[in-house]
């Protein structure tokens, strides 16, 4: 099966479209229809526009796009307890936390300076903040970035984030999105999905997506039969 992709500038019609599609691959009671949106107004107003076609509409499945990941990631036992420690909160602490041993070192100069004279730790905090969420955003738009760094291939550049990177990626035995995606495209090729996997997912007014979530729906298509 390959992905089916249906463009228009009226949500009338995508919703008559989506619900052609249902017509012609009517779901079993005992299953939830997924349908990914990226708002809970968006959710609603389907919700009340497939009833009104159907006449009956329940137990549809709304996931944002991070969560269809992390339910993907579920439902193939991929991810690990202490997976956590990649969330952009815990990041932060663990950056406020490594940091300042490491401001010693060369590369971490523009850092020092930054950070000289702050006795309350604030600018550390907001710094550590900044620092998470962009290590975040890697994880989903540049995982190679981070693989290279893991593997120590970036001696190109003298630079403190792969330092950084590595030193949080070593004490920690969970694993980042980039890594959990990696694992991913491996296992959905050619493992047997497991019961209760979903028969079709369905995207509706979502006009973009990052390549992190589409290589993924594109694995499924090739494994999802409807």
């Amino acid at each position: 099966m390959t992905l089916h992709l249906y463009t228009g500038n009226r949500m009338e019609i995508l919703a008559d479209a989506l619900a052609g599609v249902l017509e012609r691959n009517v779901p079993s009671v005992f299953e939830s229809e997924r349908i990914v949106v990226q708002s809970r107004g968006m959710q609603r107003w389907l919700s009340m526009r497939l009833a009104a076609r159907f006449g009956v509409w329940a137990g549809a499945d709304y996931p944002f796009p991070n969560k269809l990941v992390q339910q993907l990631f579920d439902w193939l036992d991929l991810r690990q307890a202490d997976s956590a420690t990649f969330s952009k909160e815990v990041m932060c602490w663990s950056i406020m936390r490594l940091l300042p041993d490491m401001l010693d070192r060369e590369s971490f100069a523009p850092l020092l300076s930054y950070l000289h004279n702050d006795r309350e730790g604030l600018k550390l905090f907001q710094l550590s903040g900044r620092i998470a969420d962009t290590f975040d955003q890697y994880t989903l738009f540049r995982p190679d970035l981070l693989e290279t760094w893991e593997e120590g291939r970036d001696d190109a550049a003298l630079d403190w984030q792969p330092e950084l990177w590595r030193a949080l990626a070593t004490e920690s035995s969970g694993k980042h999105r980039g890594r959990l995606k990696t694992e991913f495209l491996l296992k959905v090729k050619d493992a047997t999905l497991p019961p209760g996997f979903p028969k079709r997912i369905s995207l509706f007014g979502i006009s973009y997506m990052p390549p992190y979530h589409i290589g993924m729906l594109e694995a499924l298509a090739v494994r999802i039969p409807v």
